[in-house]
């Protein structure tokens, strides 16, 4: 009976060494579990933009405008998945809470032009659209030095499910364009450090 061959040296060296790095920290299963049912989006603005419509074209509008809300009700309910890594730091504001964290989340993402919100926006007394904070703590335990590396070097990324509601739209005062987007309900939020996947936060709105 032949023997199986041996490993090559370098092979050997490489397993070892990520059998000893730590596995990504996580807090529980339910996040991953609520992940494993949504649908995950390759492109934020292309989901929006499917969504929300675009029907120019006078002779075709009314076409145009049917293929949307069929569009719309296959997608309403659906539970999605999105990841927010470049430029996530900016939709967040961090308090020091004790040896923890409170991140105060912007839920108005935008998506090149369009936005995807956690709930309905409304205009200021500016005519700026604005919207309430998801308040989210960071998870107990989680390591002080892990969170502000991650914040400092901008490797914080957002992991999104959520459920779209309805197109939105808000005119702005004194022009002709509006902003528009799509209303939805955040089923969960995660925050996690991009580099090493260790679990930041968790919030299930």
């Amino acid at each position: 009976m032949s023997r199986p061959a041996a490993l090559p040296r370098s092979l050997l060296v490489a397993a070892l060494f990520l059998s000893l790095l730590p596995a990504p920290s996580r807090a529980d299963g339910r996040f991953d579990a609520l992940r494993a049912q949504a649908e995950p989006l390759d492109s934020l603005p292309a989901f929006a933009a499917r969504y929300v419509g675009s029907c120019r074209d006078p002779g075709e509008r009314a076409a145009c405008e049917q293929n949307v809300r069929a569009a719309r009700k296959a997608m309403d309910g659906r539970l999605y998945a999105t990841v927010i890594s470049e430029r996530a730091g900016e939709l967040l504001k961090v308090e020091r809470r004790g040896a923890g964290f409170r991140f105060l989340l912007t839920p108005f993402l935008d998506a090149d032009g369009l936005a995807l919100t956690h709930g309905a926006p409304r205009l200021d007394a500016r005519g700026r659209p604005t919207i309430g904070y998801l308040v989210i703590d960071s998870r107990p335990g989680v390591d002080e030095a892990t969170v502000e590396a991650a914040l400092r070097t901008g490797r914080i990324e957002l992991e999104i499910l959520f459920r779209p509601e309805a197109a939105f739209r808000l005119s702005r005062r004194g022009a002709d364009r509006s902003y528009q987007g799509v209303r939805a309900r955040f089923a969960a939020v995660r925050l996690v450090d991009g580099r090493t996947g260790t679990e930041i936060a968790v919030k299930f709105p």
